[in-house]
């Protein structure tokens, strides 16, 4: 299987006739961690009997009794792309995957006066968060958006604490994607530091586990990453890195999944 096969079958290899609907809240944040928004979604996705053709179903209910309903079809000859899947209704997004839930939304070049994003996916059993960093046209970060989600229904769940720090030994696999969707062997981290960039970017804790370290601007001419981590598990920490040339361009998605080890 080809690279951009694979990337399909990661994407949407799971997904039936009968299909899956991931119940979430939308929370956005400002970069003080103040919430700017909350509402419910329902996402559902289901696929043909060839599974060549994906729609999408995007249902939304607001905190004013309003109600919004999106769909699309992602077909696989004209979506599948050497470099991920396109989204009709983004056209200059990409979707990317190393299955296992690993997956990213991302755009495919920072352009001058247009807004940027990405969004990275972290899954577990029934439960999915997504973390969508969103840049407004002028490069400055504007909001960050974390989605949680379950398989088929609201489940009411306490959002856990902050990430402050971690205690034991961590050890992880990091797992590269080039923007041709080629992956690289598996390499071993020494340890699971949550600041990975130095404090070039902004590290903010939120709720449910989840550190965000982005560049509060993006701009034309400078490499810069967007790195994301989620505490899945007592025992597992998951971090997705999408990383941009100086020219703007993606270059590669990193995926990292750190366990903790036995004393």
């Amino acid at each position: 299987m080809n690279s951009q096969d694979k990337n399909w079958e990661n994407l949407f290899g799971a997904i039936t006739t009968e299909g899956s609907a991931w119940h979430g809240i939308w929370t956005m944040y400002s970069l003080d961690k103040e919430v700017l928004n909350s509402f419910k979604s329902v996402r559902k996705i289901q696929a043909n009997e060839e599974k060549t053709l994906i729609t999408q179903t995007n249902k939304y209910s607001y905190s004013d009794g309003t109600e919004s309903e999106k769909t699309w079809q992602i077909e696989k000859q004209t979506c599948s792309q050497p470099d991920g899947v396109i989204y009709p209704t983004f056209l200059s997004m990409r979707a990317v995957s190393f299955g296992e839930g690993k997956s990213a939304w991302v755009s495919k070049k920072l352009e001058a006066g247009k807004k940027f994003a990405t969004e990275l996916f972290f899954r577990y059993q029934d439960w999915r968060t997504s973390v969508a960093s969103i840049y407004a046209e002028s490069g400055n970060l504007e909001r960050i958006t974390i989605i949680n989600e379950h398989l088929n229904s609201f489940y009411n769940r306490s959002a856990k604490s902050e990430i402050e720090k971690y205690s034991g030994k961590w050890s992880g696999q990091k797992e590269y994607m080039n923007s041709d969707l080629q992956v690289s062997a598996s390499a071993e981290n020494k340890e699971l530091v949550l600041e990975p960039t130095e404090q070039k970017n902004k590290t903010i804790s939120l709720p449910d586990d989840i550190a965000v370290n982005v560049p509060e601007k993006v701009n034309i001419g400078e490499e810069f990453e967007i790195v994301c981590g989620k505490l899945v598990t007592k025992n597992e920490y998951r971090r997705l890195t999408a990383k941009y040339d100086n020219s703007g361009a993606f270059a590669m998605l990193i995926s990292e999944v750190f366990r903790l080890q036995e004393q």
